[in-house]
């Protein structure tokens, strides 16, 4: 097991820790701000874990699956609400990013593209759905939801700024790359 940086260790585990503790598990009940949080920092730990430690290959790339599966509204939902599901949701958020994450060094430049891009377009199109006010998340689509649709307003304006901020990053890698 060979790690470029210390990065690729420690910065997952401080994600963990931010996010599997009593506090977070709490709020996630109260607000989908900390339940899609919650999915970013397990999918994004999973992802520099598996990036950083393990030699996976193109079948990583099974790991979108738990990231595009538990943001279907009712699934979503009943993470929320249901301690069992929540562990579960958490448990495959995290092994999903594991996955995709060592499948990164094993897949190609344009397939990587592709899934950047196709992360950008689900999130972003998520995203304008919740500042739009549409209450795809909340009742009456989802009857059981106890979250309003005005809550997911905030939400989406918090999706908007982390995508900015990872591709601000992308960018920023790719011109120091052509730059050097």
């Amino acid at each position: 097991m060979m790690v470029k940086s210390k990065f690729f260790i420690y910065i997952p585990i401080l994600l963990l820790i931010a996010t599997l503790n009593p506090l977070v598990l709490s709020y996630i009940r109260v607000t989908p701000v900390a339940l899609m949080l919650a999915h970013y920092s397990l999918f994004a730990s999973g992802l520099l874990l598996g990036y950083g430690l393990l030699k996976g290959s193109k079948f990583g790339l099974i790991g979108v699956i738990p990231a595009i599966v538990f943001h279907y509204p009712e699934l979503f939902v009943l993470s929320a609400i249901n301690p069992f599901v929540t562990a579960i949701d958490f448990t495959f958020m995290f092994l999903g990013g594991l996955l995709l994450g060592s499948s990164l060094k094993a897949i190609g430049y344009w397939l990587k593209v592709t899934l950047f891009v196709l992360y950008m377009i689900g999130d972003t199109a998520l995203a304008v759905l919740f500042v739009a006010y549409f209450p795809i998340y909340s009742p009456p689509a989802v009857p059981f939801s106890p979250y309003t649709t005005g809550e997911f307003v905030l939400l989406g304006y918090i999706m908007f700024a982390i995508m900015n901020g990872i591709l601000a990053y992308v960018m920023v890698d790719i011109l120091r790359k052509l730059l050097l």
